[in-house]
């Protein structure tokens, strides 16, 4: 299992002694074209921090690794851990909950008091660079890192009403896309669907849980229907119960206007097995609804 990352370097976001245990499947990638629009699509809505960004194309968005927090890379990354990561390029991207007063004087007197000597302590540099800007109407900072001369960290902390901290080796374009594009989520697209898309989620991944097989399949697409039957559908929630009987964590969703998928961490009851599966779900708005498309569900009997 992998330990949680948290938001601070004193709880150890920049200490690299984690191990990361990858299961399963990956999340969003965003990878087509049409998709580079001023429009930024598709966007990564995480539910605790209440903060959205736009996935860099090729991407991946991987909320299955470190609870907790969003690794997004592109490609496959063989990581043991988070220094593997960030060596492949790699980007980690979790809130920042220490940050509880929003102003933009609370936030300077946070990071020059707080979140620099740690940084500085936990990564045994001095070296460090800090630039404080402003974008979007919300204060931010952006920290370079260097140790014998060469680059070894890039920080960037938004401040504002959900502040947030992305770290990486440096600051290549992805990450300036993620920068670029990260809003509260009061000050997105998503400020008036968030709670219906969280709704719709919740009631899907409880008819999971109580196997409605029948209510399921009704409210599904005609993609859904076409892929598979209401009776293997049932044969799927039976056959996946000793995971759905136990917790479902959704952490987020990737949206486009047409389309929003997230993946389930699946946790069994049985506290001898602590290694948790992966499902997925996807909507596709039809006639102004959203329709169920595509359903994935572990399988125990299969190894993981």
């Amino acid at each position: 299992m992998i330990n949680k990352l948290t938001s601070l370097p004193r709880k150890t976001l920049l200490v690299f002694l984690v191990l990361i245990a990858v299961v399963g499947v990956l999340a969003y990638t965003r990878n087509n074209d049409n998709q580079d629009n001023k429009s930024d699509y598709p966007v990564y809505l995480n539910f605790d921090g209440n903060y959205v960004f736009s996935v860099p194309k090729n991407y991946t968005v991987d909320e299955q690794s470190v609870p907790g927090a969003q690794l997004v890379y592109t490609g496959q990354i063989q990581a043991k851990t988070l220094e593997d990561v960030y060596n492949a390029s790699g980007i980690a991207i979790q809130p920042s909950a220490d940050l509880t007063d929003k102003s933009g004087k609370a936030f300077k007197k946070y990071v020059n008091d707080n979140y620099l000597p740690e940084l500085k302590k936990n990564l045994a540099t001095d070296d460090v660079q800090v630039k404080f800007d402003k974008a979007n109407d919300v204060d931010n900072v952006a920290i370079t890192v260097k140790k014998d001369g060469k680059q070894y960290r890039f920080v960037f902390l938004k401040g504002g009403l959900h502040p947030v901290a992305i770290v990486a080796k440096q600051e290549g374009d992805p990450l300036k896309g993620i920068e670029r594009t990260l809003l509260d989520v009061e000050k997105s697209a998503l400020k008036d669907q968030q709670d219906s898309i969280k709704k719709i989620i919740k009631d899907t991944a409880q008819q999971i849980k109580d196997q409605k097989a029948k209510e399921l399949y009704t409210a599904g697409s005609a993609e859904l229907k076409a892929s598979t039957t209401e009776a293997e559908l049932s044969v799927a929630l039976k056959t996946a119960t000793p995971y759905t009987e136990g917790s479902i964590v959704i952490s987020g969703i990737s949206y486009t206007p047409d389309n929003f998928s997230t993946v389930l961490r699946l946790i069994k009851l049985d506290k001898n097995d602590q290694q948790p599966a992966v499902g997925a779900l996807s909507f596709k708005k039809i006639d102004g609804k959203w329709k169920l498309e595509l359903l994935s569900l572990p399988d125990p009997t299969r190894q993981q």
